[in-house]
C-alpha cells in the first residue's frame, strides 16, 4: 500500500521566513513532547513509538503568518489496517489534520515527509504536533524523524484589550458628582472592535464613550460619573465585549463612597467620636511605663472605641520592636506534635519585627502583605491593615491597633493577634503590647502576649500614594456585610444559629463563618479565648486543601479556556523527575486534579495521605525534595482516571506541570499562580492583597504548593465562593469543566471517594436529597474542604456558606437545610 500524503496549501514564504520550532531528535531528548503508550528514543536520534502510542508537542505561532509544518515519519513491521500518522491541530488537540500517513507496504524504514499549512495555523497559540501509531503490538514501530515549523515573522497578531481592573472615585458628599476616565488600550497588532459596553448600576453612569473600533497600538476613553445621593460605600462594574480572542469579555470594577463633608486621603473613613474614652486596660500609662510581659486582656481593649476621634498624628515610616527573642509570655493549649513542651523555645517568641506602614485617615496599612519570610526558624508574620484614632486620655498621642498573624514557616496554620501602641508625628512612641489568643490550627494552639520597647522612624514609604489608593479601593470594593443575626429580619423565619453553629459545632472552634445571598455577606465567628476578635475584616484564615479547588482547579480550568486540550496534557511531558519510573507518561493534568492518577499504595480512604511518609512532602523546604517524593513514592496500581486516592502530592505535581506548561507557551518568566490564577481569575473578582499570596518552596525554584498554602480575608472567601456559586455564564474558566466540577453535568460526576460523595476537578460533592425536603431528583452539593475543619459550600440556589475552623469537624447539613428554607436547593 502506498504512503498517503495530505498536503495543505502552503503560503508563499518570503525572505523573512523564520524557524518557529525544530526538532530532529538527534540529541536523544523528547522530554518536551507529551507521550502516551510506549514511546522512547531509538539509536539516540529517532523518536520511536511502539504499538498504539502517540507523542504530541504544544507550541505557539503567535506573531507569524504563512506558517508551514514539515513532518518526517517512517515505519516498520506494520500489518494491514495499522498506520503511522503525522498530524497537526490548530485547536489545542480537539481536532487533527493528517499531514503524512505511512501504512503496510511502505513500512521499510524509509522516511516520508510532507509540508502542510492547515487553516487557522497562522498567529495561533493553540497549535499542536503529533506523531501517532495504531499498531496492535509493541513490535509495530513508527519513527519520528523530524518536526519543523516555520513562518514569516511580523504577522498581525490578534487584538489585545487592556483595561484597568478597577477604578476608585474620590469620596464626595451626597448630592455631588465626580467623574473618572477609563482608558481602553489595544496592545495587539490588529484592530480591536468593542461590540458592547454595559451600563453600570446607579449611582454610577456612563457619561461618554468613544470606544468602538481601536486601531492597533491606539486607545480610547470611557467617562464614568459617580453621583451618590446618600451616604455609603458603592460598587458596580462595566463589562466590555470585544473581538479579543483571549478575553472576549472584560470587566472594570467601580468603587466610590459618600459621606457628609466628603473625604480625602487625609480623612478617609472619618471618625465622629468625641475622644472621651473610658479605659481600664492598655492605658497610656501602661503603654508608656508598663513592663513585659504584662497580662492577657479581653480583646475589646484593642478595639476601636465608639467615642474614638480622628487621629491627630500621621504615621508613615517604619516600626521596629526590640527584645522579641526573649520577651513575652506563652501559654500552650494544644501541641499534638510536641513542638515546645515546657522548655523555652523559639516558637514561644515573636520573630524580629521591623516593617513599614502608611496611614490613610483612620486606617493604617502595612507595605507588605502575605507571609513574610525572615531569619526566624519557626514563624513568619502576616500583616493586615489596622486602625488609628485619638483618645482624650492619651495626651496628644494617637493610638494604633495592628492586626497580625503568625504563620508557621513552610506550613499553613494561622495564629491571629493584635498589637497596639501610641505615637506622635515627631517619632515619639510607646511600648508595643501584643497578644495572640486564637488560631485556625488543629494541632498547635497557644496564647502569646507581651509588651516590648519600640521605635518609630518617620519617613517616606515607597509608592505610598499607590498603596493608599489601592487600599481605599480594597475597602470600597468589599461586599456589603451584616451580622448573621440579621438573616432573621431579612428572611423572616430563618434561624441564624443554623449558620453560626451548624449541627452543634463549638463556636470557639470557628474562626470565621459566613453566608452570602443576594449580594449581602452575613458574617459571624471571630471568637477567641479572650473575647471577640475586634478586626474580623482583617483576620486571616489559611486555605489548606481548599486551595485544591481554587488554585489547582481554577488555574487548570483557566488554562483549558485559553488553550483547549490542556486537561489532556501528559504529566510526564513536563516533569523530568516523573519520568524515572514510567508511571506518569499516561497521567493527564485532569487525572492529577481528580486524584485519579492510578499511582498509589493503599486505596482505602485517606490511608496514603495519613501515612508518616507524607512528611517527605510537607516538611522539606526545597522543590527537589518535594517533587522527588511526589513522583516516586507511589507505584502504579490502576489505570489513570479509574480509582480515587487522595494525595496532596498529586496536586503538587500538577502545579509543577502547569507551571512548566505555561512557561513553554507564554515565556520563561510566566508563573502559574501570579500570571494565571491571580491576574486572570482572582484579581478581577477584587480580592485583597492578602489573597495574592501562596506558599512556595524556599529555594530558587520558588514552586507554588498549589494544593495548600493560600490565605484569605473573609471578603476574599465571599468573593471567590460567590464567583463559583453564580458562574453559569462566566467566560474566565472553561464552562464545561466548571460545570462538571460543580455537578451541573449529570454525565460527569467525577470519581467516588465514599458512598454518596464525588470528587471532580478539585471539588467535592455530597448527594443530600434525602436530607432536603421536596427534592425528587438527586441533589449533589459541591463544596471545598480544608484540613482541620474548613468547609465552603457552593449552594445550588446561588448562595454560599462557609466556615473556617480547627476542631476537625465537617458539619454543615443544618446550614444547607436552612439555606434551602430561604431559597430552594432542589435542581
Amino acid at each position: 500500500m502506498a504512503a498517503v500524503f495530505l498536503l495543505g496549501a502552503v503560503g508563499s514564504m518570503q525572505a523573512k521566513t523564520e524557524t518557529i520550532y525544530a526538532d530532529n531528535f538527534s540529541n536523544g531528548d523528547i522530554s518536551d513532547w507529551s507521550t502516551t503508550g510506549n514511546v522512547d528514543v531509538h539509536d539516540g536520534s529517532l523518536m520511536r513509538l511502539r504499538g498504539t502510542s502517540s507523542a504530541s508537542r504544544a507550541l505557539s505561532t503567535a506573531g507569524y503568518s504563512a506558517v508551514s509544518v514539515s513532518l518526517t515519519l517512517a515505519a516498520s513491521s506494520l500489518e494491514n489496517g495499522e498506520f503511522c500518522y503525522g498530524e497537526i491541530s490548530t485547536d489545542g488537540g480537539s481536532s487533527w489534520t493528517t499531514a503524512v500517513t505511512v501504512a503496510n507496504g511502505d513500512d521499510n524504514g524509509t522516511p516520508f515527509s510532507a509540508n502542510s499549512a492547515p487553516a487557522g495555523i497562522d498567529n495561533n497559540t493553540a497549535v499542536q504536533l503529533r506523531f501517532r501509531g495504531t499498531g496492535s503490538t509493541t513490535g509495530d514501530y513508527c519513527y519520528g524523524h523530524q518536526a519543523l515549523v516555520s513562518g514569516t515573522g511580523g504577522a498581525p497578531t490578534a487584538p489585545d484589550i487592556n483595561v484597568p481592573g478597577s477604578v476608585t472615585f474620590a469620596s464626595i458628599a451626597p448630592g455631588n458628582s465626580t467623574s473618572q476616565s477609563i482608558t481602553v488600550s489595544n496592545e495587539g497588532s490588529a484592530a480591536l472592535v468593542i461590540s458592547n459596553t454595559s451600563a453600570p448600576a446607579a449611582p454610577f453612569n456612563l457619561a461618554s464613550n468613544n470606544c468602538t473600533t481601536i486601531a492597533a497600538g491606539a486607545s480610547c476613553t470611557i467617562a464614568v460619573s459617580f453621583s451618590p445621593t446618600v451616604e455609603g460605600n458603592f460598587s458596580s462594574s462595566i463589562t466590555l465585549s470585544s473581538n479579543d480572542p483571549d478575553e472576549p469579555s472584560v470587566s472594570v470594577s467601580l468603587f466610590g463612597s459618600a459621606s457628609e463633608g466628603g473625604g480625602s486621603v487625609e480623612d478617609f473613613d472619618p471618625l465622629t467620636g468625641s475622644g472621651n474614652v473610658s479605659r481600664t486596660a492598655l492605658t497610656m500609662n501602661t503603654l508608656l511605663n508598663g513592663s513585659d510581659p504584662g497580662s492577657l486582656v479581653d480583646f475589646s481593649h484593642y478595639a476601636l472605641p465608639a467615642e474614638a476621634a480622628m487621629p491627630g498624628n500621621q504615621f508613615e515610616g517604619s516600626l521596629e520592636l526590640f527584645g522579641e527573642a526573649s520577651g513575652g509570655a506563652f501559654d500552650e493549649h494544644k501541641d499534638t506534635f510536641r513542638y515546645t513542651g515546657t522548655q523555652d523555645a523559639t516558637r514561644k517568641h515573636l520573630p524580629e519585627f521591623n516593617f513599614e506602614f502608611v496611614q490613610t485617615g483612620s486606617h493604617i496599612v502595612p507595605r507588605e502583605r502575605g507571609s513574610i519570610p525572615s531569619a526566624h526558624p519557626e514563624w513568619e508574620y502576616v500583616l493586615t491593615p489596622g486602625r488609628v484614632w485619638n483618645e482624650n486620655g492619651d495626651a496628644g498621642y494617637s493610638r494604633v491597633a495592628l492586626p497580625f498573624a503568625l504563620q508557621q514557616k513552610n506550613a499553613n496554620c494561622m495564629h491571629n493577634g493584635v498589637m497596639s501602641f501610641l505615637f506622635k508625628d515627631d517619632g515619639s512612641t510607646s511600648d508595643v503590647t501584643y497578644q495572640i489568643a486564637s488560631e485556625t490550627c488543629l494541632y498547635y494552639q497557644f496564647d502569646m502576649w507581651g509588651q516590648l520597647s519600640a521605635s518609630y522612624t518617620p519617613g517616606t514609604v515607597a509608592n505610598s500614594t499607590a498603596l493608599v489608593s489601592a487600599y481605599q479601593a480594597e475597602v470600597a470594593a468589599r461586599m456589603p456585610t451584616k451580622p448573621l443575626s440579621a438573616l432573621a429580619q431579612d428572611y423572616p423565619g430563618t434561624n441564624p444559629a443554623a449558620f453560626a453553629t451548624p449541627d452543634g459545632k463549638d463556636p470557639a472552634a470557628i474562626s470565621l463563618v459566613g453566608f452570602v445571598i443576594d449580594g449581602t455577606h452575613y458574617v459571624g465567628g471571630c471568637s477567641t479565648r479572650q473575647g471577640a476578635y475586634p478586626y474580623c475584616e482583617a483576620l486571616v484564615v489559611p486555605s489548606y486543601s481548599s486551595a485544591k479547588s481554587v488554585f489547582a482547579g481554577g488555574a487548570l480550568m483557566r488554562l483549558e479556556q485559553k488553550y483547549p486540550g490542556t486537561f489532556n496534557q501528559s504529566i510526564g511531558s513536563y516533569i523530568s523527575e516523573c519520568n524515572t519510573n514510567g508511571n506518569w507518561n499516561d497521567v493527564t493534568f485532569g487525572n492529577a486534579l481528580d486524584m485519579g492518577t492510578g499511582n498509589y499504595k493503599l486505596a482505602s480512604y485517606m490511608s496514603d495521605e495519613g501515612a508518616s511518609h507524607t512528611n517527605d512532602l510537607f516538611l522539606p523546604e526545597d522543590h527537589a525534595s518535594k517533587i522527588s517524593y511526589s513522583c516516586t513514592e507511589y507505584p502504579r496500581k490502576a489505570a489513570p482516571g479509574t480509582q480515587w486516592v487522595y494525595h496532596t502530592s498529586d496536586t503538587y505535581i500538577l502545579g509543577t506541570a502547569m507551571n512548566a506548561y505555561v512557561k513553554g507557551i507564554e515565556g520563561s518568566s510566566s508563573d502559574i499562580f501570579q500570571d494565571i490564577l491571580i491576574d486572570e481569575v482572582l484579581a478581577p473578582l477584587g480580592v485583597s492583597p492578602t489573597a495574592e499570596f501562596t506558599r512556595r518552596t524556599y529555594d530558587s525554584v520558588q514552586q507554588a504548593f498549589t494544593g495548600w498554602g493560600l490565605m484569605w480575608l473573609r471578603d476574599d472567601v465571599a468573593k471567590i465562593g460567590s464567583f463559583f456559586a453564580d458562574s453559569a455564564s462566566q467566560t474566565t474558566l472553561n464552562q464545561a469543566q466548571l460545570d462538571a466540577a460543580l455537578q451541573r453535568d449529570a454525565s460527569d460526576r467525577g470519581l467516588e471517594p465514599l458512598t454518596d460523595y464525588k470528587y471532580n476537578n478539585g471539588f467535592w460533592a455530597h448527594e443530600i436529597s434525602s436530607n432536603i425536603s421536596g427534592c425528587s431528583n438527586p441533589l449533589w452539593l459541591p463544596f471545598m474542604s480544608g484540613y482541620g475543619g474548613i468547609s465552603v459550600l457552593i449552594l445550588p440556589n446561588n448562595s454560599l456558606y462557609y466556615y473556617f475552623g480547627d476542631d476537625d469537624q465537617y458539619k454543615w447539613m443544618e446550614a444547607a437545610q436552612e439555606a434551602h428554607s430561604i431559597r430552594s436547593l432542589c435542581q
